[in-house]
Order: structure tokens, then sequence, then C-alpha cells
């Protein structure tokens, strides 16, 4: 018997790793969505303000979300993960709640007003007046999961009565609006997390047979797939639920599986990994943050598509919508150490993402290494360019290659007139390069006398004390 199960498991696995790899995956390049005018307005919009306040966590995730619309969501991983490790982690949370996540305003104030309610029955009623009129907020999709948590209790127990209202309340909620993918979920989970397996798949069938693209019936019946071991089932509806609904993160999550754990396709992951940390950047798969696994997924992906990259064709790989390419052919350039990519390189100096700038500082410096005349002859151009992120990464740059010499222009960075230059210049180039020279303890202690800015003070502590 054990032998039998065995080859029947068996057989199973084998059909299932050998079926297409993605639905649609000869197509995701023709289908992809083309940002539109007022979107790529959005963007521009966001990077200029990002420029002008970078020491600012909201400019940050503002130009990250504006990405993210434009179809770019690897640059807006980027830029996000930049941002958590400059700022605090309460810091981060709030702008990425208020940003990211739309919390706040009159579906906040309902919430509020849980907190004072200790009977089941009237945060029931708040629950659903959140849900009904604020259903595409971060508090309506919390109210809905949380009736769907109430209603999946077994209502033959001694809170059966609120397992109830909470049903009737979804049934409700459902009903008055059929075409609403969370209600919906939260319905046919309820009963699907109760073991009502028959019933979640009638629910979900008859809202099918009305409206055959109703997102949350997708998902219940990708769930239902899954509790029966129908693997292309599941990935079948799961896909079609995450087409339907880009809020539903119970199909990103298992997306992200079945790609990753049981196909080993960690770029077919990707899409669904980014999903997930744009909406909780502390999620954790198996105890593995996924913002480990999408820099692991990136790196190897960059590294694979651009080892065979020549010199003479770096200059399409710089302009690609893809940071992680962009970083990568950055690399290369400097691996090549080819004067000829050196102005498309301080172009890049000015980038949205701090992994490609920071390669672009790096292939720089490789090229300065044996081309010290072409970079010696924009020197001042860099340092005294009008874009502060340029100014900054020229900065760091001949700091490398000038080590003393470039002392002058730190102390004169840390008079810039941008706070954002003075306090990366005091970070990242006279703690890091000129801790140990004689002259330090006074250009530090100058610099830290007059720095009022208090988003400067706020970055400077915060790295200072190591937090």
């Amino acid at each position: 018997m054990v032998v039998a199960a065995f080859l029947v498991c068996a057989v199973i696995m084998t059909h299932w790793l050998a079926s297409p790899p993605r639905p649609g995956a000869d197509t995701d390049a023709a289908s992809a969505q083309v940002p539109t005018e007022e979107t790529l307005r959005l963007l521009s919009d966001a990077r200029l303000n990002f420029r002008e306040h970078l020491l600012e966590v909201n400019a940050h995730l503002r130009l990250s979300e504006a990405l993210w619309k434009a179809g770019r969501p690897i640059d807006a991983f980027y830029v996000s993960y930049a941002a958590r490790q400059l700022f605090s982690n309460d810091v981060f949370r709030r702008a990425h709640s208020e940003i990211v996540l739309g919390a706040g305003g009159p579906a906040a104030e309902l919430r509020r007003r849980l907190s004072s309610v200790s009977a089941p029955a009237a945060a029931i009623g708040l629950h659903i007046d959140i849900a009904r009129r604020h259903p595409d907020t971060p508090e309506g999709r919390d109210s809905l999961d949380a009736l769907m948590r109430m209603a999946a209790a077994d209502e033959n127990t001694g809170g059966g009565e609120t397992a109830r209202l909470a049903r009737t309340a979804l049934e409700g909620l459902h009903h008055s609006d059929p075409r609403h993918p969370g209600k919906l979920t939260a319905l046919g989970m309820a009963m699907f997390m109760r073991g009502d397996f028959t019933l979640a798949h009638a629910i979900a069938s008859e809202a099918l047979q009305k409206n055959p693209n109703q997102g949350g019936a997708a998902q219940v019946m990708g769930a239902l797939a899954l509790q029966q071991r129908d693997l292309d089932g599941a990935l079948r509806w799961l896909t079609i639920a995450w087409d339907r609904n880009s809020d539903d993160l119970y199909s990103a999550s298992k997306l992200a599986q079945i790609y990753d754990n049981l196909r080993a396709d960690s770029e077919g992951a990707l899409p669904f990994h980014l999903a997930l940390y744009r909406n909780n950047p502390d999620y954790a798969d198996g105890g593995t943050p996924i913002e480990n696994r999408i820099r692991q997924t990136l790196d190897e992906r960059r590294a694979y598509l651009l080892k065979n990259v020549t010199v003479d064709a770096l200059g399409s790989r710089f302009v690609l919508d893809d940071a992680s390419l962009r970083a990568e052919a950055c690399l290369r350039a400097g691996y090549f150490k080819d004067p000829r990519w050196i102005d498309a390189l301080v172009d890049l100096l000015d980038d949205d993402v701090e992994i490609v700038r920071r390669n672009a500082d790096y292939a720089l410096f490789e090229i300065g290494k044996n081309n010290t005349a072409a970079i010696q002859a924009r020197r001042e151009r860099w340092l005294g360019d009008d874009k502060p992120l340029v100014r900054i990464r020229a900065l760091n740059l001949f700091a490398d290659l000038e080590g003393r010499n470039a002392v002058p222009s730190l102390v004169a960075a840390l008079r810039d007139p941008d706070p954002a230059v003075r306090a990366f210049a005091k970070i990242m180039v006279l703690d890091h390069y000129f801790k140990q020279i004689p002259e330090y303890p006074r250009i530090k202690a100058r610099y830290l006398a007059e720095e009022k800015n208090p988003q400067a003070v706020a970055l400077l502590t915060r790295f200072s004390s190591g937090q």
C-alpha cells in the first residue's frame, strides 16, 4: 500500500512539474499594461518631489508608488527597500500605511470606534458599516477579514450566535454588492475555513454563473483546488483571481509558493513576491523575509541575463525599465573600464534607485583607475552639478579616487545648500573615508554645530546611534 501510494503521488507530481510553466507566459509582454499619460505625469511629479525632498520618507514612498503604477515594480521595490534602510521602522510604517495602503480618513474614524466596543453583536455592526461604506480601504478589508474569521467558527458551540450573525452579515454584504470580490471572498472563505467545502463551492459557482469575472469566486475555487490537491486547477483559478483583483494577497501568496517551492521557478514567483512586499514589507514566507527572497532572485536574474553582454551593447542596457538590469550594466561597465560610457554613467548617478547610483559610482571609480585624466576633466562639473544626487555620488567617487585630496571638496559639501547633500556627505564620506585623519573631529564638530535642518539631524542621529 505504501508503494502504491508513493507511485500515485509520483505520477501526480510528475504531471504537475511537466505542465506549462505559466498560463499566458507567452503573451506577458504583449498584454503588459501601457502607462497612461496621467500615470506618467504623476511619475514625473514624484521624481521631482523625491529629488527636492530626499530626507522625507513620504517622497520616497510616493516615488515607489508612482513607479509601481507606471508598470515598473522592480524599481518600485528598490526605492521602497532603500527607504526602509534610511528611516526608522515607525516613520516608515506610518508613511507606508498612508501612502501605499491608503489608510486613514473616514474609514479610520469608524475603525477607532471599535476599540470601545466589547459586545460581539455591536462589533459586527461596526464591521458591516465599515465594509459596506469603505470596502476597498485597509480598514474595510480588515473588517471583512474579521467577519470572515467570526463566521468561520462552529455555529453549534457557545459562540455560535456570533458566527451566525457574522455569516448573515457577509451574506448581506455580498448580495448588496455581488460584483465586489472582497465581499464574496469573505463569505466563501468563511465556509471553506470551517470545513464546509460543498457550501463554499456552491457560493463560488453561483457567483461565477452570474458574473464570470468575479475574482473573489475564483479565489475560493483556487483554495478548494488546493485543498483537493488539484495543483493545475489551483494554478488556473488563483491566476484568474489575481488577474481580476490586485488586492487578493491570498492568491498572490499561494501562487508565489507554487512557483517558488514546487516549480523552483523563482522568476515566475517574482511578480507575486513583489506584490506581497508592496502590501507588507515585513512579510515572511517560512521565516524568510520576502525582501531577501526578492533581492536574491533579482541578483541571480540580472547576473544571468547580462553575463555575456559586450562592451558595445551596454548603452541600451543603461536605459532599461528594470533597475536590477541597469545596476548590472553598471557593474559590467566597471569590468570593461571603457571610457566611452563615462557620461552615460554620470547620468545614472541621478537614477531613481540607490543600487543603480551606487553601481554607477563604482563603475566610474574603476574607469578612473585607467583613465584618470578623463575623470578629472569632469570633476568640478560633477561636484557642482545642479542635481543633488549627482553631487552626493560624485563626492563619494572622488573621495575614493583621491583620498585626502578630496577633503576640501568634502568640507564644501558639508555647507551645501541642500540638507540631504550635507547629511550624506557626513555619513557616506566623512565618517566612511576620513574618520582616522587628524582633522576629523574638528570637521565633524563644526558641521554638527551648523546643521539646523531637523530632517538632516534626525538622519544623523539614526545612523550615529546605529538604530
